[in-house]
């Protein structure tokens, strides 16, 4: 069995950023990938079959695979399948590429669970936009996920708060992430982040009236009204 092959002194050549693993068992095609993925300065790895491309997945994590569908033994239908059923990597995006044009074939793609499906020959242009859109979701999906998370986290300890001293808790912190996850995100989600910082001014203007006996039925009402907008975030 043929193994990976890594490209040498890869660290080297290319600052840290997005990792794409190139799949085919043609030496020609991961040539000319390779050298169009280099020069907008990606990272990259090759596999030149679907045996080496689970071994290359077990030992690293990548941002993208682009992979062949016609290789001898296992091929690109089957490689997705495996890579699909797996925990630890069901997640990384797959752009198909094949000679391959027929309707059933490219519908099959989609069904074993491709995000994109690129015929051969492909245009340079068309490639590199389909590669930069599956990166940047990719992005923004964890992005999303780490701010939901943080923010669940946040909430739940403000609601036990409320039972105690809702005056005590800091906002700034959670104004501030907000903030920098607003940045260049849909309107959607700015419009929950406008909801959350609402909600936290309502909070702060709480924290000095700690002697009024209805704060923590208030405190405990924004907060809901937090964990409501946070679930916005977790649909989208």
């Amino acid at each position: 069995m043929k193994k990976a092959i890594r490209h040498k002194n890869m660290d080297k050549i290319h600052p840290p950023g997005p990792v794409i693993l190139l799949v085919d068992d043609n030496p020609r095609n991961l040539q000319v990938l390779g050298k169009l993925l280099l020069k907008e300065k990606y990272k990259i790895e090759f596999a030149v079959n679907g045996e080496s491309t689970l071994e290359w997945l077990k030992n690293r994590q990548f941002d993208l695979i682009l992979l062949d569908l016609n290789m001898p033994g296992m091929n690109g239908f089957e490689v997705c399948k495996r890579i699909r059923s797996d925990k630890e990597m069901y997640e990384i995006p797959i752009i198909f590429l094949s000679a391959e044009s027929e309707r059933e074939s490219i519908l099959k793609g989609f069904e074993v669970g491709a995000q994109d499906y690129v015929t051969k020959p492909f245009d340079s242009r068309e490639l590199l936009a389909r590669v930069k859109t599956q990166l940047d979701l990719k992005s923004k999906t964890e992005k999303l996920e780490k701010i939901n998370k943080w923010l669940s986290r946040k909430i739940d300890n403000w609601l036990k708060a409320s039972v105690s001293k809702p005056w005590s808790v800091e906002t700034n912190d959670l104004s501030a992430k907000l903030i920098e996850f607003d940045k260049n995100q849909s309107f959607v989600m700015k419009d929950i982040c406008l909801e959350l910082n609402t909600s936290i001014k309502e909070i702060e203007k709480l924290i000095g009236k700690n002697n009024d006996p209805n704060i923590k039925h208030q405190f405990e009402e924004i907060v809901k009204r937090m964990e409501d907008s946070v679930g916005k975030l977790g649909k989208l």
